[in-house]
């Protein structure tokens, strides 16, 4: 799944200039997250639309990057999480970031890890996308 990184100055009202101008292209956001130092902060998200998604955030002069992250949905139990997590650490994969994802009814988590391919192969008992 490729996930949208927008690099964003600590300015009164630039979340809002992106979430509006994906609200009005209509593009539904799945994940969010956003991550602040003093000066600036990395917003990262997921949509259901990446290239209208795109074209919406690049049209109102903001830059992004993409990259491929992983998204695994788990039952909403005790431990589903320490499952992930524990199958990429016993298999030296790194997990750089993670943050949950807007989901039906079950929990899912997205990951930017060392080894995406590798990550994939180790969880085919869950549900990877």
């Amino acid at each position: 799944m490729k996930q949208i990184s927008v690099f964003l100055e600590r300015k009164k009202g630039r979340l809002k200039e992106i979430t509006q101008s994906l609200a009005k292209e209509g593009v539904n956001i799945k994940a969010i997250t956003l991550v602040e130092s003093s000066e600036f902060g990395i917003l990262r998200m997921l949509t259901e639309d990446i290239a209208k998604a795109c074209e919406a955030i690049e049209k109102n002069g903001f830059s992004l990057t993409l990259s491929d992250i992983l998204v695994v949905e788990v039952d909403d139990e005790i431990g589903a999480f320490n499952k992930i997590v524990s199958v990429l650490s016993e298999n030296d994969i790194d997990i750089n970031y993670c943050y949950t994802v807007n989901s039906d009814k079950k929990g899912a988590f997205a990951f930017k890890v060392s080894d995406l391919n590798r990550a994939k192969n180790l969880l085919k008992g869950f549900r990877v996308y």
